[in-house]
């Protein structure tokens, strides 16, 4: 073979192939994918101050902390405490030593009486909010991202106690979807 025809032969094969994959070829589509990670994040405002309170007495927070669901789901929250040194949480009415700090989520400070110790008093122990549990008119059930609650707080001390100083009590709050 000449190498005119080679040359014709392969010049020819190859419009052939440029032809064949062109028609294979087909105007692109494209699907935008777009994923958000999962943000659980709760704050709240404090710290909340009772002052100085007789032993036996109870008193009502003067002030709410302001609960924020910084994340981006809605969430629903799970309230508990640590004790101070030299004093023990209790769900009941408190004996000497012995102290309650009941938490209610409402828009306005409740009255005493609207606390109870099966809804409302906290515990070492994690607990969720619920439709009852540290509810008012309020809940921490299904808070939609960005959203507030207030939080308030009664304190019944030990009916009698050799801890004088300033307490602290530190309330968590945890975030879970949902």
């Amino acid at each position: 073979m000449s190498r005119k025809l080679i040359f014709l032969i392969t010049c020819i094969l190859l419009l052939l192939f440029i032809d064949i994959t062109s028609s294979f070829a087909a105007n692109p589509a494209t699907i935008n994918v777009t994923v958000t990670i999962q943000n659980l994040s709760v704050s709240a405002t404090g710290p909340i101050a009772f002052g100085t309170v007789t032993a036996g007495s109870a008193t009502v927070s003067s002030s709410a902390s302001t609960v924020t669901n910084d994340g981006n789901v809605t969430e629903t929250y799970s309230l508990n405490l640590t004790n101070p040194g030299g004093w023990t949480a209790v769900q009941a009415a408190p004996a000497a030593e012995q102290y309650c700090l009941s938490a209610m989520f409402n828009t306005t400070g409740p009255a005493s009486a609207s606390f109870t110790y099966l809804n409302h008093a906290l515990s070492t122990t994690s607990t969720a909010c619920s439709a009852t549990k540290f509810a008012g008119d309020q809940t921490g059930l299904s808070v939609p991202a960005t959203g507030t609650r207030s939080l308030w707080f009664k304190f019944e001390a030990p009916s009698s106690t050799t801890v004088t100083a300033q307490q602290t009590i530190v309330v968590t709050i945890t975030a879970a979807a949902g």
